[in-house]
């Protein structure tokens, strides 16, 4: 087993993480240190079967897919037309720099393609490339870019705060506050009804909620309550509770009257609880369809998801690890918790199945061939079909009695592992012929790649800063994407501690892979 596979990936990957730690004056590899010491081991003749590959950027592109599906269509809205606007001129200037270059030095027509798709580092563009036109120049030429084009895109976007001279940390707080505009802070305030009106006719507590887009938790009365009634009359001089954003508890005021300090007891055996969404149950479920909140006379008053809040309309998917803030008599607490979970330990790690079939679904999906106009029959890929459906699945939550979300921990196991099984591999199967390519091909192929890469990047990064006023999460997040680099995409989001820019990224991804493709096409045919 000392000469196995696994052997040499485990290998490679222990010294690869032993080598990214190390720090110089702060700078360290990091991640990436795992494809410079796969290089290495490729060279020496140590090469691990491409199936690894493909399995890992399976599971890598399923959990980036799963964890932004959420937020991947909310961002289309936003600024779907804007990221990919973004992502095309990217990619078309890279297109026009390789191949204008390529044809003014004469290169032979299969190195200048091959120097296209490695330097978009797009095997789904090297593949549709060779379909068209089996040239052993074109793989010579994606083998020889390929490595250089990943490690320059990964230490563009890396260093692009630094380039740009934009304090990071700043860009995030900012990502953050507009988080909040989005989704202000949901509050709670008491107030005292003294609205002449409610004197006069009868008005239901669903009305003002309705109304005033609010919740209305809690109800002090003299008059008497039926507490197994759904709905319940408000009386003048009935004091309540009631949560909502702070412009709808100002509008909320003037329809019923006395604000009442946040101090004020209730007379009554109801208790607040902070719950973490975690019963495999309601995971993927709408708040409208859980009917048992109404049995436990259970009021979800707000929804706090990644660090801001959400109001609990009927409509709203609960989602693993949202935390609900839930008003219940204190004698269901027992039965609350156990129907919300609130232990993601608890939650089934390990649960395969939505794994399986997910991945299964999208490598189904990749290989639908589908036709584009003056180009010709294309197809999404294998990793185009897995990301589509991930983020779909990802949005739905859960399909009948199978849950396709995944746990915060299993999610970013699948990540990691994913990731560093890819670069070991792409690593060692470009080792193994880079030196007698360069040799052969010389370095013709890797400074035209390098030329058409950094400069649109910066190019674009600057049109993007300066002239759309994105945030340098999105941008970076968006050139990652548009270069098809998952190994980008890690880096970056390891350096920014955080998933922000897994937004942008899974926002152009799929757009981008399939403009490569077609690109790379045209080059072949029309070159």
């Amino acid at each position: 087993m000392l000469h196995s596979d696994i052997f040499y990936l485990f290998l490679i990957v222990a010294i690869g993480y032993i080598v990214g730690h190390i720090k110089i004056k702060g700078f360290s590899l990091d991640i990436s240190a795992i494809l410079i010491v796969a290089l290495i081991a490729g060279y020496f003749g140590i090469t691990l079967p491409s199936t690894f590959k493909f399995f890992g950027l399976a599971i890598f592109i399923y959990a980036v897919g799963l964890q932004s599906g959420p937020g991947f269509f909310e961002s289309i809205k936003e600024n779907g037309i804007k990221f990919n606007l973004i992502a095309t001129i990217l990619l078309v200037l890279i297109f026009v720099i390789v191949f204008g270059v390529g044809l003014y030095l004469s290169l032979p027509k299969g190195i200048i393609e091959g120097t296209f798709t490695g330097a978009i580092s797009s095997a789904p563009a090297l593949a549709a490339a060779l379909e068209l036109k089996n040239s052993p120049n074109i793989s010579i030429a994606f083998g020889v870019v390929y490595p250089f084009a990943i490690i320059a895109t990964i230490y563009f976007v890396r260093y692009l705060p630094n380039i740009m001279k934009i304090d990071l940390e700043k860009e995030i707080k900012d990502y953050e506050e507009k988080l909040k505009l989005l989704h202000p802070d949901i509050i709670t305030k008491n107030f005292k009804i003294t609205n002449e009106n409610f004197k006069n006719q009868k008005i239901y507590k669903s009305q003002i909620e309705k109304m005033t887009t609010t919740v209305i938790e809690r109800v002090e009365s003299d008059h008497p309550i039926d507490p197994t009634s759904e709905d319940a009359v408000l009386h003048y001089g009935d004091i309540v509770r009631v949560s909502g954003t702070k412009e709808q508890l100002e509008n909320l005021k003037i329809i019923l009257g006395e604000e009442l300090p946040d101090s004020y007891t209730f007379h009554d055996d109801m208790k607040s609880f902070r719950l973490l969404v975690t019963s495999k149950e309601i995971v993927g479920k709408k708040i409208g369809e859980i009917k048992e909140l109404k049995s436990l006379h259970a009021t979800i008053t707000k929804v706090r998801r990644s660090g801001i809040d959400i109001p609990p309309y009927p409509t709203l998917t609960l989602m693993l690890g949202d935390k609900l803030y839930v008003v219940a008599p204190k004698k269901y607490e027992q039965k609350l918790i156990k129907l919300i979970g609130n232990d993601l330990l608890k939650y089934p790690a390990a649960d395969f199945l939505p794994i399986a079939l997910g991945i299964v679904i999208g490598i189904f999906i990749g290989s639908i061939p589908f036709s584009v106009p003056w180009v010709g029959t294309v197809k999404f890929s294998f990793v185009g079909g897995i990301l589509i459906t991930a983020l779909i699945l990802g949005r739905l939550g859960r399909t009948g009695p199978i849950v396709w979300q995944l746990s915060p921990h299993s999610n970013t196991l699948m990540k990691v592992m994913g990731q560093l099984i890819f670069m070991a591999t792409i690593g060692t199967n470009s080792g193994r012929f880079l030196m007698e390519a360069l040799k052969h091909h010389g370095w013709v192929s890797v400074i035209i790649s390098l030329f058409a890469i950094l400069i649109p990047l910066y190019a674009v990064s600057l049109a993007a800063r300066k002239l759309m006023k994105l945030n340098l999460l999105d941008i970076m997040g968006i050139l990652a994407g548009a270069m098809t680099s998952t190994p980008t995409l890690t880096a970056i989001n390891e350096s920014t501690k955080s998933d922000y820019p897994s937004i942008g990224y899974a926002a152009v991804y799929p757009f981008a892979m399939v403009l490569s493709i077609i690109l790379a096409e045209i080059g072949v045919k029309f070159f």
